[in-house]
């Protein structure tokens, strides 16, 4: 008999995928144990101070190291290549609530437009009518906003959003006038953030601290906000924070036994469960199964594909920055209200597959401090001190944004692998990404850079930057700063060109699942936030299903 106490099951991470898995496991009646790189945040712990936040990073994820190379031949970067969150609720805690569904033709990418040479496109093992009631699912448990009937390119649903749209402001007023010129349709932005009180949280107030913040009154829906408080109230979960897993460990059966893990002094505990959930993301999630190994899989925890931590996806943005004749008030506003989907599908006369939608982007626009440190892209160098720099100032409240979330294509050599010499904060090996890319995104990038410039010549620009991610001549600019990656751990049927089966069950252990944006086989046009809460919800269903029939 184990002298050990065992829980049913261990989830590692409280993000999208991980939060919805607690909740849902501890519904159903299960133990669950559940480890957080970093602290458990309050509410009162949140708040605008952009210096904090955002310019010195001193909350969500201060001790953050990553490392970063083009290609196996360039050199390697060290620094913070990531926009993640370290705490209870991962990386939801600071999104800006963008809240999208895929469309149909983004989980069969390679069957739609075919291979493509040097990319690794595949399907996925399961369909947007598979995943459809678990949108829903998602939308109403975190309170979207959003109107159904305003994107003529809507996938299909059979149930509109809980709440009603967010108003517009005076810059998107200007983006959709600017869009219906040009022949595209614009409709309001679905976001996670209540527009009126719902789920016990409140009405947003519109104080602009969105994106890299956290949200002081809970109109922002997360994990934090929604999952974690009704798994604490059940009595059925551990919380961990300040836990930092660096090995899951097997068993002489071959299932996975026990995952190690370090506290914020770095000493090690050892928890013990019979099911095991990883969705520490994308780039997490590979470092910790890598880190795993064993006689059974010398080359990283059910890594017998070898394609543990390949296949690397972000999405590339082009944007574009400019001014109006009058105060925009960006700053005073949700990140975005208004966006277009015209441009998604692919279309063989742009000479490039696949696309991305399109919306207003006021990110640096809520950010004085930034915008006034590393100004708009593109601007002339000329703001650094004194008449220059008032001069440019100027333009703050009169700023507005727009940015195509454009899909990267899949490529082996992209990846997550441990650093051979630099070490994280625990002494652990860095996570190092390695990610050039495909001749596709780049024809993409100047396409959209184009679009983005007529739009704001339209909405009557006075001034204009181009922000393209891919900044000519210079194409080896890394993904610094994304916060959407994916790919790392892709579902399949195949064991030998997957890590994981179409219920996110490992191929090779049985007891071990993988909830998070790495099992996406492509990135798709989108956000990512949305699709990782309905894939969590459809694989929890499972897996209660199963072990209610002791199939586990």
């Amino acid at each position: 008999m184990p002298t050990h106490e065992e829980f049913d099951v261990c989830v590692i991470g409280t993000g999208a995928g991980g939060g919805v898995m607690i909740e849902q496991l501890t519904a159903a009646g299960l133990r669950v144990v559940a480890l957080q790189r970093g602290p458990f945040l309050k509410p009162s712990d949140f708040d605008d101070d952009e210096l904090r936040t955002v310019i010195r990073d001193q909350v969500f994820s201060p001790d953050q190291i990553e490392t970063y190379r083009y290609d196996a031949k360039s050199p390697t970067e060290t620094g913070k290549f990531s926009m993640t969150a370290h705490c209870v609720g991962g990386t939801m805690t600071h999104w800006a609530a963008w809240s999208w569904r895929f469309r149909p033709d983004d989980f069969h990418v390679l069957s739609t437009d075919g291979p493509v040479a040097g990319a690794s496109l595949a399907d996925w093992p399961i369909t947007y009518d598979e995943l459809e009631p678990f949108y829903e699912r998602a939308e109403w448990e975190f309170g979207v906003a959003g109107d159904a009937a305003g994107n003529p390119f809507a996938s299909p649903r059979k149930k509109g959003y809980p709440n009603p749209a967010h108003p517009g402001r005076t810059a998107s007023a200007r983006i959709a006038r600017a869009a219906r010129k040009l022949g595209y349709h614009p409709f309001p932005t679905p976001m996670a953030i209540n527009s009126q009180p719902y789920g016990g949280r409140p009405e947003c107030v519109y104080g602009g601290a969105c994106q890299q913040y956290g949200c002081s009154i809970n109109a922002k829906a997360t994990t934090l906000s929604v999952c974690i408080p009704k798994a604490l109230a059940t009595g059925k979960l551990d919380l961990r924070p300040q836990a930092m897993a660096r090995e899951i460990t097997l068993g002489k059966d071959g299932r996975a036994r026990s995952v190690r893990y370090l506290d914020d002094k770095r000493a090690e505990h050892e928890v013990f469960a019979r099911q095991i959930v990883v969705a520490g993301n994308a780039f997490g999630t590979p470092h910790l199964l890598l880190m795993s190994t064993s006689g059974s899989f010398p080359q990283g925890l059910a890594n017998g594909s070898g394609l543990v931590g390949r296949n690397l996806t972000f999405h590339h943005a082009a944007a574009v920055n400019f001014t109006i004749d009058e105060p925009a008030r960006s700053f005073a506003a949700l990140e975005t209200h208004v966006a277009l989907d015209d441009l998604h599908a692919s279309d063989a006369r742009r000479g490039f597959i696949r696309g991305g939608v399109v919306a207003e982007f006021n990110m640096l626009m809520k950010q004085p401090l930034a915008f006034a440190l590393t100004g708009l892209p593109g601007y002339p160098a000329t703001r650094t001190w004194g008449s220059d720099l008032k001069d440019y100032l100027r333009k703050f409240p009169h700023a507005i944004g727009a940015v195509g979330i454009l899909e990267d294509l899949p490529m082996e050599e992209n990846r997550v692998d441990l650093d051979p010499s630099i070490k994280d904060h625990y002494g652990l090996p860095a996570p190092r990404l390695t990610h050039r890319q495909h001749p596709n995104d780049i024809a993409m990038n100047r396409w959209f850079t184009t679009r983005l410039l007529d739009l704001a010549d339209a909405a009557g620009a006075v001034d204009k930057w181009s922000a393209a991610a891919f900044a000519l001549p210079n194409e080896r600019a890394a993904m610094k700063g994304s916060a959407h990656f994916h790919g790392t751990c892709r579902m399949g049927d195949d064991p030998k060109r997957s890590v994981i089966d179409r219920w996110c069950r490992s191929h090779e252990v049985e007891n071990l699942w993988i909830v998070d944006s790495s099992v996406f086989p492509t990135s798709g046009g989108y956000n990512p936030t949305l699709t990782i809460l309905a894939n969590a919800y459809r694989v929890v269903d499972h897996f209660v299903h199963e072990a209610k029939r002791q199939n586990l």
